[in-house]
């Protein structure tokens, strides 16, 4: 991937590409945003671009000897460190150390890839700490995250730091013609599912047996649980329990189908709604709801998410927030608070 076929995020690829350009590149980056918006890639597309022998206008050639070799994943002056388990250990970190003191293979730079950076342990970052305030010649280190926050604040000073935000939806659409060659329907869905985050469409595209098939079992569910009794709703949780990222990924489409319904309560406007699609069911649903009951609902919902992600019991998260979303008033249950 070059720099010039990246597909949004304007901004920071034309900076990028000035810094190659001008050979003003500095030592460290941080490139922080959602997951999925897109970071990776553009720190792909930008090691192509500072590893290349003959960079055009800031950008990589992509047909030098350098160029195959990043498009191939078999640079040897290119560096990608992904979390062990649940972390980044310092023995990574100072695996990572012991390269850069050495001279490059090939070019005039090295450049390591930290990906989820803030999953680095306090003994990981620390040893980084001491490489980014004295960095060896010719390395370009670049952290990748979706939680900035998490990372030392004195690690982030030390970095020239790009932050990333969603894409239009149009932006994402254009990705997922290019990549897939969807029909312009089902991409523009996708892409206003995704949030504007082109990684997640293109998974959500790539869900077996159909993204589409996944979403209207879930939109069903959103509208019978307006309906069901304590009893269903413990039956449905049980069965969502028994996959955690399939359970995920089910109540990111929940929330967006209550937002929609907020959104159409208070606005009635068609062209604000996710599910555009689903225009008629939602201003049916949404008039069984007051704003309270939806407003209660998203934030459950995110509650429990957050809980997921640090995991608590699948199983009796799904069922505090199930229980709680049973029938159309206010949830009874703070699905977050039970969890403690």
């Amino acid at each position: 991937m070059k720099l010039e076929r990246i597909i949004g995020h304007e901004h920071i690829v034309t900076a990028l590409r000035r810094m190659v350009e001008e050979e003003r590149v500095a030592h460290a980056y941080l490139f922080a945003g959602p997951s999925g918006v897109g970071k990776a890639t553009v720190a792909g597309a930008f090691a192509a671009a500072l590893l290349c022998r003959q960079p055009r206008s800031g950008d990589a050639c992509g047909q030098c000897r350098d160029c195959l070799q990043v498009a191939g994943e078999n640079h040897p002056d290119l560096h990608r460190i992904l979390p062990d388990g649940s972390s980044i250990k310092i023995e990574q970190v100072r695996e990572m150390l012991r390269r850069l003191v050495l001279r490059p293979y090939q070019g005039e730079r090295q450049v390591h890839l930290v990906m989820d950076a803030d999953l680095m342990t306090a003994g990981a970052a620390n040893c980084l700490l001491k490489t980014l305030e004295e960095p060896p010649p010719g390395a370009v280190l670049i952290l990748i995250t979706a939680r900035p926050q998490a990372l030392l604040p004195t690690v982030v000073s030390r970095c020239q730091v790009f932050t990333f935000h969603p894409l239009s939806v149009a932006a994402v659409a254009a990705i997922l013609d290019r990549e897939l060659s969807l029909p312009p329907a089902e991409a523009q869905t996708l892409a206003r599912l995704s949030g504007g985050c082109p990684g997640r469409a293109l998974q959500m595209a790539a869900v077996e047996g159909g993204y589409g098939a996944e979403r209207e079992k879930v939109l069903e569910l959103a509208v019978m649980m307006g309906r069901a009794t304590g009893g269903e709703a413990l039956s449905l949780a049980a069965s969502w329990a028994e996959d955690k990222q399939r359970a995920l990924a089910g109540l990111e489409l929940l929330q967006m189908w209550y937002r929609d319904l907020l959104v159409w309560r208070e606005t009635g406007d068609g062209e604000m709604l996710i599910n555009r699609d689903r225009r008629e069911a939602i201003a049916r649903e949404a008039a069984r709801y007051d704003r309270g009951g939806l407003l209660s609902r998203i934030r459950a919902i995110e509650e429990t998410r957050n809980s997921l992600a640090v995991n608590v019991n699948t199983r009796l998260a799904l069922e505090m927030l199930f229980l709680g979303l049973a029938g159309t008033g206010s949830p009874a249950v703070a699905a977050g608070a039970a969890l403690g």
